[in-house]
């Protein structure tokens, strides 16, 4: 038994403490042994080739240590049917995330639900983890249907689509290697209270559920741009473990804790500041490790990945609760980053039951190979997305244009500009690049075929003498097509004040 596992979802601060559990490493089969050894070599060789070789490599040991100390848990534990108390501890954030709702006065028609420390889509994986349990750990119904309902309605309230992405694949995964007529049942009666839900909220207008039948990826076709334009600029090496966050943070950007239920947020304190914004994420799980760990890292992520894929096959047991869980939060991964830790519980969640598997690893063969090829892919989506240069044609043109070449300061810069393009929704975005590029600003406006509103972006930019600003005009809706509709570029000098 391990009743501490209650206690990491609600306290999720306590999974450094998986570092004690490294010298069960020693009981994995030595092929697992040879994937973690090739893994931490991957995410060490690159660190020397990055902006700050030193501190990468503190930073990639320190990430390295703590995902063998979860793997080490796994191995520790043994069994996915171990993982029981992870129900109390699932159901707390639940609970906890209805009832500081409902005191906070949270209106469901506007807002998503809210948690004193959790984010909407960290609340919409711990309702992914509730349904799991739910379905697939073994138990009476007395725990298990209450759990699962309190799962699907905060996987509704939370809004998150990714979430929701994961908890049906994962589910579906699960439910392909269970041999239970019960499961199937509960499974199939599960994703129609889940699509019943949505259609109720949807119909009283719960703006969280409307926005679950949303395309929309919410801005982050912008973030993946930046990170593109980051792994373009250090592509051997990328810029080192939990760095990434202070290359896609706007120039002069102030640090703010999680918004509250009514939105409002605080600043950080100094010593948050200094760590320089590693909370910041590419939203991608390629992508990320892209731009930290360059193409190494990347390769080594993923065969680590394959690894516990093809343990998991090969496990006599075939736990469907390992398969909903990993497959589930691998999805997830597409739009989000749900393997970094430290996290609020899922990743370390992932990596203690990946450790699990890696047990049951033989060999990694040709089969594994293409497998892992085509995980690669499946994941990588954006990169795709962002692959093609160029932009794309639009009938339509700059009316108007104030953009001052010379500043003396850094702070506040201001750009004016109208457009004249087709009708419909459009964003533009104001960028300043030196190595690579960061988003200052991004506008939302409709086109009416004519000339149309004067448009202010401002913001503070690098204080440096020289870089490249840009205008970038982007579709209305974002989704994984990167290529802007027209970019405008100039050079801008930062003279400061002449004597």
């Amino acid at each position: 038994m391990a009743p501490w596992l209650a206690l990491l979802p609600p306290l999720y601060v306590i999974s450094p403490l998986a570092l004690l559990a490294l010298p069960y490493l020693r009981m994995l089969p030595k092929s697992a042994l040879y994937v973690l050894g090739f893994y931490a070599l991957s995410q060490q060789l690159p660190a020397l080739f990055t902006p700050e070789p030193l501190l990468a490599s503190v930073l990639a040991a320190l990430r390295t240590l703590l995902v063998f100390g979860l793997i080490g848990v796994g191995v520790a534990l043994g069994e996915s049917r171990r993982l029981w108390p992870l129900v109390l501890g699932i159901g707390a954030v639940l609970l906890t995330a209805l009832s500081y709702s409902a005191l906070s006065g949270v209106d469901f028609l506007i807002s998503r639900l809210a948690h004193p420390y959790m984010t909407p889509i960290t609340l919409g994986l711990a309702g992914a983890f509730g349904l799991w349990l739910a379905l697939f750990l073994p138990g009476k119904l007395l725990w298990r249907v209450p759990l699962g309902l309190g799962a699907l309605v905060v996987l509704l309230l939370s809004g998150s689509r990714g979430p929701l992405a994961a908890a049906l694949l994962g589910s579906v995964a699960g439910l392909l290697v269970t041999r239970g007529r019960r499961t199937a049942v509960a499974v199939v009666l599960g994703a129609g209270l889940l699509l019943a839900g949505f259609y109720v909220g949807d119909r009283l207008g719960f703006s969280a559920v409307s926005r679950l039948g949303n395309a929309d990826t919410t801005g982050r076709d912008i973030v993946w741009s930046d990170t593109l334009s980051i792994i373009r600029a250090y592509p051997a090496g990328g810029v080192g473990s939990y760095r990434l966050g202070q290359y896609l943070a706007p120039p002069g950007n102030s640090c703010t804790l999680f918004p509250d239920a009514q939105g409002a947020a605080q600043a950080c304190p100094a010593w948050i500041e200094k760590l320089g914004s590693p909370w910041l994420i590419a939203h991608n799980v390629a992508l990320q490790q892209l731009a930290e760990t360059g193409p190494l890292g990347l390769l080594g992520l993923f065969t680590l990945l394959t690894a516990g894929l093809v343990a998991t096959w090969q496990n006599p047991k075939r736990s469907a609760l390992a398969w909903a869980i990993l497959t589930g939060l691998l999805v997830a991964t597409i739009n989000d980053n749900t393997l970094l830790v430290p996290s609020p519980f899922f990743a370390e969640l992932f990596w203690v039951l990946l450790g699990m598997q890696l047990v049951s690893l033989r060999e990694l063969n040709l089969a594994g190979g293409i497998a892992g090829a085509g995980l690669a892919l499946a994941l990588s989506l954006p990169i795709w997305g962002g692959s093609l240069s160029g932009t794309e044609q639009l009938g339509g043109s700059i009316s108007f244009l104030n953009a001052p070449t010379q500043v003396k300061s850094a702070k506040d810069y201001m750009v004016d500009v109208q457009f004249s393009v087709p009708p419909g929704d459009y964003r533009v975005s104001l960028n300043t690049c030196i190595t690579s590029c960061r988003t200052i600003q991004t506008l939302k406006f409709m086109g009416n075929g004519k000339a149309g509103p004067v448009l202010t972006l401002h913001g503070d930019v690098f204080d440096k003498p020289k870089q490249r600003l840009e205008l970038k005009l982007l579709t209305g809706k974002s989704s994984t097509n990167l290529r802007p509709l027209g970019v405008k570029a100039w050079s801008l000098e930062v003279i400061g004040d002449q004597p």
